[in-house]
């Protein structure tokens, strides 16, 4: 009931609109003021850049932080954020970037190299224990300070020589590393807001993002946050660009209820959707005009085992339920949305980096695993849980593979339904408190290592358990493989690692449904997901 109850936000937006207007809704209102409204999935976690979560956090985060560089949503090309320049020297180690001079904190304080130095340091501090630092681990020390085997923080490549030079030495060539720097955990926060009131800027539990003013560096600041009901920005005037962003504010509404959010679109609530309902693709797909969005998307869709829980400790009864899913069937008749079948982990997307093709359907072959392993026809196999988002998507899909593992396993499956924030509780490290979960994983920057890294031990986002020696090694080799095609040939002897070991089983790797209203511009395909919400607009 209290589930319901949040969804029943629209209801109240509208009632809200019809007191104070009687024939404006929500979007023309905010055409007509330049206020955005979008929908964005679920509740946000956190707004700490450090700590967030994915890419529901990450939505929020990238209108409200900027990092050292942007990237362009369509192109992965990088841009000047905060840092205006930047060289890298000739052996590709040392980065040196020059931060704007007119760079402010949304409470007019300058940003300066040494909120990077104090950002970098904090990210990387064991106490804080950020689920998202290891992609600054191409960083000199970054990885053995972060496990406590480096104490002095000096002997991490990270400097800043004077307030406006901030230096990043690698410890060996990195291409993908400027584009690392757009994700929220390299964004910088407000040392006097982190520190407030005695606060140790490594205390995962303090409340600094719930203080007031909320300090951040990003087009936007934050105006308010009502926990269930919204996350609404306001234009930040001391952003250095702030002359060019023609948004005034970005209104964010969580919702994990796809009919929810469609129902408030086509009633002038919402300017843009995070997805659309499975029934109403082809609909849209038909109208015309169309506010349907289809989006490449380098997502991968997946369950998780937890590899520290009997069965499931047993590769082959993992690789059995992976063999027993008929993803063909799961994208054709549930989603209709442009997804792919996916044969391994890794998405299509990166240029010069080829999918496996390992994971397909057979059943016969399951049968054979999960009798081999002690559990003919499914005997003796013990009932368990399938977790999964509220959500029609999740639970669609969810529906469907346990109509195929009862069917040709026989295996006794319920499915358990939680609340986005809940379920990565559960499925916390530290926690593991499930049997088979949803994953999803949506690239941080554009290289394959963006998902192989998940499954590393030292991965803080892992949430299976498993933990492989010979797996990290090939990615640590892969880390100091040259030319670029020696690196992903090894990348991808590691993909086949995993695949052999299957803490996880492929479902469909991505394309996105969206709505977008027609008084929205500048709002670009993002395969990554994040939008820069500076370069958006609104016309009547």
């Amino acid at each position: 009931m209290r589930h319901t109850a949040r969804h029943l936000v629209f209801a109240g937006i509208l009632a809200l609109v019809a007191g104070c207007t009687r024939h404006e809704t929500l979007v023309d209102q905010g055409n007509r003021t330049g206020i955005l409204h979008v929908g964005n999935g679920a509740e946000v976690q956190s707004l700490d850049p450090h700590i967030a979560g994915g890419a529901i956090d990450q939505n929020v985060l990238s209108a409200l932080f900027e990092g050292l560089v942007t990237l362009d949503e369509e192109t992965f090309a990088p841009r000047p954020g905060a840092a205006e320049r930047w060289e890298i020297s000739a052996d590709g180690l040392v980065y040196t970037f020059h931060l704007r001079r007119d760079a402010r904190w949304s409470n007019g304080d300058p940003l300066t190299a040494r909120d990077f130095l104090f950002s970098f340091r904090r990210v990387l501090s064991p106490a804080l224990a950020s689920e998202y630092k290891d992609v600054l681990f191409p960083i000199k020390n970054a990885e053995a300070f972060a496990l406590g085997a480096v104490k002095d923080f000096a002997k991490v490549g990270v400097r800043a020589p004077d307030d406006f030079t901030f230096e990043l030495t690698l410890a060996h060539p990195t291409a993908y590393f400027l584009t690392v720097l757009r994700n929220a955990v390299a964004c910088p926060v407000h040392e006097a807001s982190v520190t407030r009131g005695g606060m140790r800027p490594d205390d995962r539990l303090a409340k600094w993002t719930r203080t007031t003013p909320f300090v951040s560096n990003g087009p936007f600041r934050l105006r308010e946050w009502k926990d269930h009901q919204h996350v609404a920005l306001d234009k930040n005037p001391n952003y250095w660009d702030a002359a060019r962003v023609r948004l005034n504010g970005v209104v964010f509404y969580p919702s994990e209820n796809t009919q929810s959010q469609e129902l408030a679109f086509r009633a002038g609530q919402l300017h843009t959707t995070w997805d659309v309902p499975l029934s109403k693709i082809d609909a849209y797909r038909t109208a015309s005009p169309s506010p349907l969005r289809l989006e490449p998307y380098v997502e991968s869709y997946f369950l998780r085992f937890n590899v520290t829980r009997p069965p499931f400790t047993d590769p082959r009864v993992r690789r059995a339920l992976a063999l027993a899913i008929d993803r063909d069937a799961i994208v054709k008749n549930v989603l209709r949305g442009g997804q792919l079948p996916a044969t391994a982990l890794t998405p299509p997307g990166f240029a010069d980096y080829a999918p496996l093709n390992r994971v397909g359907h057979d059943v016969a072959a399951a049968k054979k695993l999960l009798a081999d392993a002690g559990f003919p026809d499914g005997r003796g196999f013990p009932a368990f849980e399938l977790l999964t988002l509220s959500s029609e998507i999740n639970q669609r899909i969810a529906e469907a593979v346990q109509q195929m593992w009862r069917r040709d396993l026989s295996l006794d499956v319920a499915i358990g339904q939680k609340e986005f924030k809940v379920l990565l509780q559960v499925v916390d490290n530290a926690v593991l408190d499930y049997a088979v979960a949803r994953g999803r994983w949506i690239a941080e920057y554009p290289d394959p290592l963006t998902y192989l890294a998940i499954f590393s031990s030292r991965s803080g986002i892992n949430c299976t358990g498993y933990a492989d020696p010979a797996y990290d090694a090939l990615l640590d080799e892969a880390a100091r493989a040259s030319p670029p095609a020696a690196r992903l040939a090894t990348l991808q002897r590691a993909e086949a690692q995993l695949l052999e070991q299957m803490p996880f089983a492929p479902i469909y790797w991505g394309a996105r449904a969206t709505l977008v209203a027609p008084s929205v511009h500048g709002w670009k395909n993002s395969p990554l997901g994040f939008h820069n919400y500076q370069d958006a607009w609104l016309e009547p």
